[in-house]
């Protein structure tokens, strides 16, 4: 059915937008529960977010359900927007494994991928994981500190990202704006990042 992208693309991504049955809330704070965690494949993942629906943790986390809940609420929102369902249960579901396991296992790698560079090209930062009002609320994915001074926040994203609804990029911007420090995008295209240099230059000239 084509790449990762566009199995997480098209209507079904702009109706599980509208009706946010993948926001935090809703389902799982899925990067918290792979920070916390470490999955090391999909299906480790799946099965976690099935423990942490099932079972209370000492991790604190919660899911509201599985990835196939996930994928019966996308379902059933079609009926809600179009009065009718244009795709099948199978596929709101394999939607949801994509956003929830592949692109998040995904967006993981790349985030410990970004601190390692920006650590390593900016010796007078440290960077830092932030907690999951930081993740959840204010869209901000880790926090750049110079000594215990935070000087920017950043969002680690696919290049998709860019084309996605512009209601999505203001309510992200909104809630960036929350903080009285800048957040950087830094965004990335398979396994490379794509304007790395230019976050770097910016970091620089405010550290």
């Amino acid at each position: 059915m084509g790449d990762n992208i566009s199995k997480t693309g098209g209507d079904l991504n702009n109706l599980n937008g509208k009706y946010g049955i993948s926001a935090p809330k809703n389902s799982v704070p899925i990067q918290k529960l792979i920070e916390n965690h470490n999955p090391e494949s999909p299906e480790e993942l799946v099965d976690l977010i099935k423990y942490h629906y099932e079972y209370d943790c000492k991790c604190g986390l919660k899911s509201k359900g599985t990835i196939e809940d996930f994928g019966r609420n996308l379902y059933e929102a079609q009926r809600k927007e179009w009065g009718e369902y244009r795709f099948s249960l199978e596929r709101c579901i394999e939607f949801q494994y994509y956003l929830f396991v592949i692109q998040s296992l995904g967006g993981h790698q790349m985030e410990k991928k970004a601190k390692e560079k920006l650590e390593k090209e900016i010796k007078q930062i440290n960077v830092e994981s932030t907690n999951q009002f930081y993740d959840e609320e204010l869209r901000i994915d880790f926090i750049i500190k110079k000594d215990e001074d935070i000087i920017a926040g950043v969002q680690v994203k696919p290049e998709s990202f860019k084309n996605i609804r512009m209601n999505v990029k203001k309510m992200h911007k909104n809630k960036n704006s929350k903080v009285d420090h800048p957040v950087y995008y830094l965004y990335y295209r398979d396994d490379e990042f794509t304007n790395l240099e230019e976050i770097i230059h910016e970091l620089k000239e405010s550290s």
